[in-house]
């Protein structure tokens, strides 16, 4: 126990390490950077191949809708309150929206934070010594980083919360080395960048670790003694987590995606894959094969994950002392950080257990464990039990291995996505070029983009009012946000080249009486149709014989529309929810018979 003491004193300390000249250090930080610049060269070519998808339209949709900048920022997306990437996508949107070499840049910016942020982290945690380029490397080019990298959506989450996750252990580290104040608002400050980008996990990641790493490298083996040391620390990280919190308890009531309790069947499966299968494979490089964005490793590729994996945990462990520290922090972080969000969320879909991007954030925690497994921390004395000849070579090839299998698996992986990337990019820009050159007065309306370009669709944030309205002038993306009743609504066709007359395709009502009429009491007409709130339009047919304001009456909401004499069809884009419909004749003396009504989504005619 007194050893013990005695060592955390001097790695808090950061006494007994032989100084370094300066000049080596120097050598170490410019050989980091090089080796940075060439991992942005890298991920410049992976984004080349890369485009605009899924929820990149969306989240350019709500980025252009104008609103409160503050609202904007903390309302809920999907289960995540993630200020810091809604600021990134707004800039791009504002600048040129689904310009994407724009959000390629945006990407590629915060990447080099995030690898900048891992050096200072294993520069601090292990001092400036050439054997830090191995985990650093490990970090740079691991394909666990790029499925999120990859995917503006993903990216604009997963890499901010990597610099948390390295900036935060760096500071917090310094702290319990020198106890100054500064550093532990820092830390703070890195909880927050975390907590803005990535909530449903840092909640957890960022807490769990700086706890592991104080008492299992800080304590003296005497954590309870370390914990009260800290408690103020502590106490501050935790109090910034609730007061982040309480903005996504304010918004439960909005969650599109509730969580789900798993069966243990299901949490088995779920972690069996995940853990099992796609994060080991990864680990050293792999998977090698993919089946669309899931990770597809040949029985040969896993056998050697674990191999290699096994047989490092044992060489760590019979070299180095305390080396079983470093991999109980892995095993705590995989399960109750990349694990169980996922798993209550969608654990029932069995398929995401093989999809890499919900490991992204295991990267920056896997090189600094790699490091606390085989290199001495600053200040640390004595911390190998024996020393194995040609360690470091076989290190260094281990390294360059991982490295050569990781940029085969990442081609692999863009090369699989390029096709249906490119679909996606024609549309859009046939989508621009055609809004461009129509009538700010059209009355373009709400559409389901086709499966090619946006597989989801179905709620209102997902139709194109909201994801084409960036790339119209002003006047036409507002009345496309906002459609007014129209006689002749128009819509893209389907490769997004020009406009065409749409109609309705959904539920539809008739009289069932023998006038042919929906019955009409003082001018009020009711029409039993149930219809959602904000993406249905109602087309009614009618006949009138004279010309007439009227009022729809939807739930909360009202639109005024316009009867025309004579026979007719009027599409009323919905604004509330409602189990039928009530429509009010304005004027006493027209005779208004209103013959059939079709409410759902509008398609090309």
């Amino acid at each position: 126990m007194m050893r013990l003491a005695a060592v955390a004193e001097r790695v808090r300390r950061g006494a007994g390490e032989t100084p370094r000249p300066a000049g080596r250090a120097r050598l170490v930080t410019a050989a980091a950077i090089v080796l940075v610049v060439v991992q942005l060269v890298w991920r410049g070519g992976l984004l080349d191949q890369a485009y605009f998808f899924g929820d990149d339209l969306t989240l350019t949709g709500r980025a252009s809708d104008p609103g409160p900048l503050l609202d904007y920022l903390t309302n809920l997306y999907a289960v995540h309150v993630m200020p810091v990437g809604l600021a990134v996508v707004r800039v791009v949107t504002a600048l040129d929206a689904y310009n994407w070499t724009l959000a390629a840049a945006s990407l590629l910016i915060m990447q080099a934070g995030a690898s900048l942020a891992v050096y200072r982290m294993l520069s601090v945690v292990f001092g400036r010594r050439p054997a830090i380029l191995l985990p650093l490397a490990f970090y740079l080019f691991t394909p666990l980083t790029v499925p999120a990298f990859h995917w503006w959506a993903a990216g604009i989450q997963a890499v901010p919360f990597q610099i948390a996750i390295a900036m935060s252990v760096a500071t917090h580290v310094t702290y319990l080395r020198d106890r100054r104040l500064p550093d532990a608002l820092k830390t703070g400050g890195w909880l927050l960048l975390g907590l803005g980008s990535f909530h449903v996990k840092a909640v957890v990641a960022l807490p769990l670790l700086l706890l592991l790493i104080t008492v299992l490298y800080f304590s003296g083996g005497r954590p309870l003694r370390v914990l009260r040391a800290n408690l103020p620390v502590f106490a501050w990280g935790i109090g910034l987590v609730l007061a982040y919190s309480a903005i996504f308890l304010a918004q439960l009531g909005e969650l599109t995606q509730s969580a789900k309790i798993p069966t243990g069947a299901q949490v088995g499966s779920f972690a069996g894959e995940l853990l099992g299968i796609t994060f080991p494979t990864l680990a050293i490089g792999g998977p090698g094969e993919w089946f669309s964005v899931m990770a597809a490793p040949a029985t040969a590729v896993l056998v050697l994950a674990w191999t290699v994996i096994i047989g490092l945990v044992l060489v760590t462990l019979y070299v180095r002392r305390g080396a079983w520290r470093a991999w109980l922090i892995m095993v705590l972080y995989l399960p109750l950080v990349d694990l169980a969000p996922v798993i209550l969320g969608r654990g029932e879909v069995l398929t995401l257990a093989r999809e890499v991007r919900y490991l992204a954030d295991s990267a920056p925690v896997l090189a600094l464990c790699l490091g606390l497994a085989t290199l001495p921390l600053a200040g640390e004395a004595a911390p190998y039990r024996r020393r194995l000849p040609g360690l470091r070579v076989v290190s260094g090839v281990l390294i360059v291995a991982v490295v050569a299998f990781s940029a085969v698996s990442a081609q692999r992986y863009v090369s699989g996505l390029a096709a249906e990337r490119v679909e996606i990019k024609e549309f859009l820009a046939a989508a621009r070029s055609t809004l461009a050159r129509t009538p700010e007065s059209t009355d373009v309306y709400p559409q389901r983009l086709p499966q090619d370009v946006l597989v989801f669709g179905v709620v209102d944030e997902d139709l194109s009012s909201r994801t084409l309205s960036p790339l119209a002038p002003p006047g036409l993306a507002a009345l496309m946000r906002h459609p007014r009743p129209s006689t002749r609504p128009m819509v893209l066709n389907a490769r997004g080249t020009g406009l065409v007359p749409a109609d309705v395709v959904g539920g539809f009502a008739v009289p069932k009486n023998a006038t042919g009429c929906f019955v009409s009491d003082g001018g009020v007409i009711d029409v039993p149709m149930p219809h959602r709130d904000g993406s249905d339009v109602l087309r009614l047919t009618y006949t009138a014989d004279l010309a007439t304001a009227a009022l729809v009456h939807d739930g909360d909401g009202e639109t005024e529309i316009t009867f025309e004499q004579g026979t007719g069809k009027i599409y009323v884009p919905m604004t509330g929810a409602a189990k039928s419909l009530r429509i009010e004749v304005l004027s006493p003396e027209a005779k208004v018979c209103v013959t059939a009504a079709v409410m759902g989504w509008m398609v090309p005619a």
